[in-house]
């Protein structure tokens, strides 16, 4: 990506302002501030999952090789897919934009920003990493495609992701019929995992809701927040510049309201997610703990929602507790001591390993990314 133009990525702080925005002492400490909260963090929840798992096991046993190579060989998918799906959002705005010379985001960019994009989040502490991909998928200065377009994008997929989790507990605990499990403390931690999932479901639907009106009504949008006095991101903004940005964000989810659009995003999401419980069924197998797929998608949910929760970086603390949480609602103790941390060890590593691989194999995507000839105007 070298010589590639920076695009404009600031929506916020005006030409002027002086170099202490950038690079003062105040961003630094915030950066440090937050790394070190995150340690503390992940440091708290590391000592609450070891509690119940061996999160260094003395053996990682493995029951069916041949299962955890399968499990390993979905990796594959799994990345794709998860790359993928921003194409429903993006491929209409950047048509639009050139007037039809360009049709899609180039294949390079889309799959290299993702899988760069996934281990930077992975590594990143509080979800930071989250603007990553936004960045790198603006960074070329393709027509239509900067940072706001791809900010509403990777918003609007992390909503729906959220919700497709939701779904995937509540249909998981169904299925796996939990209610009639014996194991000691069960009921009591099932109906709190139960409270925290409608609370995020509710989280997800109003963030839903918000992006689906913004699309819907950008100028209504606009009015309300000079009428509110802007909002801080915006404040040093020109009035016109509040309703162009509006505007942009509203571009790249619009197109998902459409049949063309909406219904291969979402069937692509649900195979994401089906690959993933699959994924945990064929290691939980590997590992010797024979749950069903209800169990599977039950402890995909679990985990998903856990590393919602401020932990270290690399997901150190969240992943593990949400593990042992998810684990603990379907075998005994002694299983959980046992083959589940193994399954815990092989699950968090898998996950470590694939995106550093795959982000090195996105890197070299984006390497050959070429920059736009010329960058049109944006308001």
């Amino acid at each position: 990506m070298s010589g590639s133009p920076a695009p404009n990525l600031d929506l916020a702080v005006d030409a002027d302002a002086g170099p202490d925005v950038l690079r003062g002492a105040r961003p630094r400490r915030r950066a440090l501030w937050t790394w070190i909260l995150s340690l503390a963090f992940g440091g708290v929840l590391l000592w609450i999952a070891s509690q119940r798992i061996q999160l260094l096991p003395d053996r990682v046993e493995v029951a069916r090789l041949d299962l955890l190579l399968f499990g390993i060989a979905l990796y594959l998918p799994y990345a794709a897919i998860r790359a993928l799906r921003l194409r429903y959002a993006l491929d209409p705005v950047i048509a639009r934009a050139s007037a039809g010379s360009l049709t899609r985001v180039p294949p390079a960019l889309l799959y290299g920003s993702g899988w760069v994009s996934f281990f930077v989040i992975l590594l990143l502490p509080l979800r930071l990493g989250e603007v990553s991909r936004p960045v790198l998928l603006a960074r070329p200065g393709l027509p239509g495609l900067g940072l706001a377009e791809s900010l509403s994008a990777v918003a609007t997929e992390r909503a729906v992701d959220g919700l497709l989790v939701v779904g995937l507990l509540f249909i998981g605990l169904v299925g796996a019929d939990i209610s009639g499990a014996s194991l000691p403390g069960v009921a009591g931690r099932v109906a709190d995992i139960q409270a925290f999932g409608r609370f995020m479901a509710v989280v997800f639907a109003l963030a839903l809701a918000a992006l689906v009106f913004a699309a819907r009504a950008p100028q209504l949008v606009a009015r309300w927040l000079e009428t509110l006095g802007r909002a801080p991101l915006l404040r040093r903004l020109p009035v016109e510049r509040v309703s162009a940005i509006v505007e942009r964000l509203a571009a790249a989810i619009r197109p998902l309201g459409s049949r063309r659009h909406g219904v291969p995003f979402l069937l692509w999401s649900l195979a994401y997610w089906a690959i993933t419980v699959a994924q945990l069924w064929l290691i939980l197998r590997a590992c010797g703990l024979m749950l069903g797929l209800a169990e599977a998608a039950a402890i995909v949910a679990v985990v998903g929602l856990s590393i919602q929760l401020p932990g270290g970086p690399a997901q150190a603390g969240s992943f593990q507790v949400g593990t042992a949480l998810g684990l603990g609602l379907f075998v005994d103790e002694a299983a959980l001591a046992g083959p589940g941390s193994s399954f815990a060890a092989i699950m968090y590593l898998l996950g470590l390993v694939g995106a550093a691989v795959f982000a090195a194999w996105g890197a070299g995507l984006l390497a050959r990314t070429p920059a736009a000839a010329a960058r049109p105007q944006t308001p």
